[in-house]
């Protein structure tokens, strides 16, 4: 689905693609094994697939995975572009259980260079930290990106998520553009709030997912112009 999901991006004209959390494991484990033996390494096939992808069509690729680092495992994200792998980050603030199975982060969001101007990255329950975002403004961030797998908790989820809006705080407070990739689907009894936005650096909603649509997989695509570094 990932792979997919990215060939369809870059179908239609996309430069900068964020994939949802835990893209390689799915969210809900039973085991610590169950995690181990579904994550991926820096080094691993997943990671050199998007590498490939990154270079052949010159694409930055954002994603959130399952990673093993030093026989140590993470919920993180890794930002890939024309050049290679330009870094990866751990989720810092760990929600519900997924403590009995990561390590939590230990370092700011990540932030780095492409060609496309300096774009961040935490996940899913990082952003909902003023704090956390704020630390990537001040690293000069121009774009955050932000793979999520916001749970259906029985929250209202009518109109706009309220996860959907505090990426929208966090846009318009700090002046960068924000796109959160949620997923889809169920998973062992589990459903999600499906409600992936992509704002402007005002936090106003560029577009955003339609949970309405019987489709579990959505690819929103949206020009947005990136704030200049003064």
């Amino acid at each position: 689905h990932a792979n997919q999901g990215i060939a369809e991006a870059i179908s239609h004209g996309a430069q900068i693609i964020v994939l949802p959390e835990l893209t390689n494991s799915g969210y809900v484990f039973t085991s610590v094994s169950e995690v181990q033996d579904r994550s991926t390494t820096l080094d691993g096939e997943i990671i050199s697939q998007w590498k490939e992808i990154a270079h052949k069509d010159d694409v930055v690729i954002v994603a959130g995975l399952a990673l093993s680092v030093e026989s140590r495992l993470y919920n993180a994200s890794v930002i890939i572009d024309k050049s290679g792998l330009l870094g990866w980050y751990a989720k810092a603030h760990l929600f519900g259980e997924e403590h009995q199975f990561f390590k939590s982060g230990e370092k700011p969001p990540l932030v780095v260079n492409t060609a496309h101007g300096r774009i961040a990255t935490m996940v899913c329950y990082d952003v909902e930290f003023p704090e956390w975002v704020r630390l990537a403004m001040l690293d000069r961030a121009a774009l955050l990106a932000v793979p999520t797998n916001w749970p259906n908790l029985g929250q209202l989820i009518h109109g706009t998520p309220m996860e959907a809006v505090r990426v929208q705080a966090a846009a318009s407070v700090n002046k960068m553009v924000a796109v959160a990739a949620d997923r889809s689907g169920a998973e062992r009894g589990h459903s999600w709030i499906s409600s992936s936005v992509i704002t402007d650096f005002e936090g106003k909603i560029k577009v955003i997912a339609n949970r309405e649509s019987e489709d579990d997989v959505q690819v929103l695509v949206a020009d947005v112009e990136l704030p200049t570094d003064t």
